[in-house]
């Protein structure tokens, strides 16, 4: 097993998008290309080795990205992003994308479709509009986890309370009706978290992730090679994938 896919989801600042970005530090994985559609590439600031940076403001750029990976047209990849970004990009053959975030571009998506309606309402999608969006957006999700390298793609987080146990559940925050299917089409679905522990001085950040279903989660490791849970102050995904990938 050569590639993985993974949605990893939490609430914003739990930092998906710099322990996303450590793909580019792995070896199976570099070089990584960041689509950045939350314009959030800041936060990757602190990383020594930095993916290539693709900011996201329309879907058609969605389309261009896929063609031109699967057509392993690296070159015209390369001269697409410098154009998009204003800066000169190598041609590099990528091995691993990154989404970030796919809830944000659940919604440009959805935007754009209710923009295109011959109604007065324009900004209130219809139930037709959600349908649109639900069947392209997963048609888009499974188009690039089927490209030969591994994806990761970031979300926020959805609580939904179930009103027979009043226990509080969090799933990767897409259209309910969405979430099932891109949590079947995918090997890993993680959620981060962050805490503080300590005080005064000795206060600091701690990170966890879950990978194991639960009353309170959705969660999946399709690996079995996870512990449930994970805590720590920083996350690669070169120690990740040293047991995911075998």
């Amino acid at each position: 097993m050569d590639k993985f896919n993974c949605i990893l989801f939490g609430e914003s600042g739990a930092g998906k998008t710099p322990f996303s970005g450590t793909l580019q530090s792995c070896p199976k994985t570099s070089p990584c290309l960041l689509l950045d559609v939350d314009m959030g590439a800041m936060s990757l600031a602190g990383l020594k080795e930095q993916p290539s940076v693709l900011p996201i403001d329309r879907w058609s750029q969605m389309n261009i990205v896929y063609d031109r990976i699967l057509k392993k047209e690296w070159d015209k990849l390369a001269e697409f992003i410098s154009r998009e970004t204003d800066k000169d990009v190598p041609t590099l053959e990528y091995k691993s994308i990154v989404i970030d975030s796919g809830t944000e571009l659940e919604y440009k998506l959805r935007q754009g479709i209710v923009e295109t309606n011959e109604r007065g309402d324009m900004e209130i999608p219809s139930q037709p509009d959600y349908l649109r969006t639900q069947e392209r957006f997963r048609k888009m999700y499974r188009h690039f986890r089927d490209l030969p390298l591994s994806l990761v793609m970031t979300a926020g987080v959805r609580e939904l309370k179930e009103e027979s146990t009043g226990i509080v559940k969090r799933s990767p925050d897409f259209q309910p009706a969405l979430t099932p299917d891109l949590v079947r089409m995918t090997d890993l679905v993680i959620f981060m978290s962050v805490t503080m522990t300590g005080a005064g001085s000795a206060a600091k950040w701690e990170r966890h992730l879950v990978t194991s279903l639960s009353q309170r989660f959705i969660a999946r490791d399709r690996s079995g090679k996870l512990s449930p849970t994970m805590s720590g102050d920083a996350f690669y995904w070169a120690d990740i994938l040293k047991k995911v990938l075998v």
